[in-house]
């Protein structure tokens, strides 16, 4: 089942994180981004107790961007990802929004499949964004934009 974020998921949005990020959103980092008028955020429980991925965005109206999103590291491979960011942006598009974007290093090649699997295009680039042992890599800015519905 996927269903928007609450406060109480944010203890758990804390742990996959750590486990999954060089720099990862703290839980005072996540309440900060909870509590603000934009958010929209979206999770993933495979059972009724426990979060296994998640979707986190601001979102300005008719353009949103991702800001966030993981899988509890046992439950990586299985779709997860794919399924709440799918999901996420058919909800944003049901709200108007028509445009989201997001940043993504350029060596990171299983998040890259998972953007282009859903439609996301590059749509920029910034050079020497993140900092990597070896050295700084490109970030990749990419968009996804809603498909116009017809109207009758």
């Amino acid at each position: 089942m996927i269903r928007p974020i609450t406060e109480s998921d944010l203890d758990a949005i804390a742990e996959i994180e750590a486990a999954s990020f060089a720099r990862p959103l703290t839980r005072d980092d996540l309440a900060t981004l909870h509590a603000k008028p934009a958010f929209d955020g979206f999770a993933l429980f495979p059972d009724p107790d426990r979060l296994a991925s998640y979707a986190l965005f601001l979102n300005a109206g008719t353009t949103a961007d991702l800001i966030s999103i993981g899988t509890a590291p046992g439950d990586r491979r299985r779709g997860f990802a794919s399924s709440v960011l799918a999901e996420s942006l058919d909800n944003l598009a049901a709200a108007a929004v028509s445009e989201v974007m997001l940043e993504v290093a350029v060596d990171n090649v299983e998040a890259l499949a998972l953007y282009a699997g859903l439609g996301f295009g590059e749509t920029g680039r910034r050079r020497d964004y993140y900092q990597r042992a070896h050295g700084r890599v490109d970030a990749l800015v990419l968009t996804w934009r809603s498909v116009p519905q017809p109207t009758a």
